[in-house]
């Protein structure tokens, strides 16, 4: 039954709009290659992203998985936001994530958060977000099964020039609920990469992945790709 709950909070986000009233644009991507890390060596970096834009919302369906031989990276997310009433640069949104992450005993966390978001900046150039949410989540972190609130903030940019793209994300979970245990839960996640394309569709992409946990760091996860985008000719 959760699993019906999960498809259908999905696709609904994904497909609801009016095509009278906003401009619809499709795009996805793929990517395919290698990734390194000190804890579990070597292993195979993936990454698929289906997005759709108007001119007032913004939704996005995202796989990332980097596959060793005995650890698993693996984050399901998807995101749905929308310009705040009349206001250019505020929007709302919701997020709906599966994580996986056995580098840090991780075996299974959904994550549910709802906030506000600031454009900082969007330009040719590139564009800057500052997110904050209240996320809850559920999870077997450490085989004991747990339901757990936080305050999150995040902050993102991207910066174009020619066929060169840079970009980093960092999020941090600040634990509300009662600690178990004494274990905190709070933690900061880490993404960069420096994308180069090869032309519109072709591109190749290095880059790094790290999560830092209260008492608990990872190593980062270093990986190296060729990447495939596309637009859609969708109409809903």
């Amino acid at each position: 039954m959760r699993n019906r709950f999960i498809y259908f909070f999905i696709f609904s986000n994904l497909y609801a709009h009016d095509p009278s009233l906003e401009f619809l644009n499709w795009s996805q991507y793929f990517r395919l290659g290698a990734v390194q890390s000190t804890a579990s060596k070597s292993g195979i970096a993936t990454f698929a992203r289906l997005k759709r834009t108007t001119s007032y919302t913004f939704k996005d369906l995202r796989f990332y998985g980097h596959f060793f031989y005995n650890d698993t990276e693996i984050r399901i997310r998807q995101k749905t936001s929308r310009r705040f009433l009349s206001f250019k640069r505020l929007y709302s949104f919701n997020t709906l994530m599966y994580e996986r992450n056995t580098l840090l005993d991780v075996g299974l966390r959904y994550l549910y958060n709802q906030g506000m978001g600031w454009l900082m900046h969007d330009n040719r150039s590139g564009n800057m977000t500052l997110e904050m949410a209240i996320a809850f989540d559920n999870s077997d972190y450490l085989n004991t099964e747990q339901k757990t609130s936080y305050l999150r903030g995040a902050y993102s940019a991207d910066y174009k020039k020619t066929n060169v793209i840079a970009k980093f994300e960092i999020d941090y979970y600040y634990q509300l609920s009662r600690k178990i245990e004494s274990i905190s839960l709070s933690r900061l996640q880490i993404v960069s990469e420096l994308h180069w394309a090869i032309n519109k569709q072709i591109g190749s992409i290095i880059g790094f992945t790290q999560d830092f946990q209260t008492n608990t760091k990872s190593s980062p996860s270093i990986f190296f790709t060729f990447s495939v985008t596309q637009p859609i000719n969708w109409k809903f």
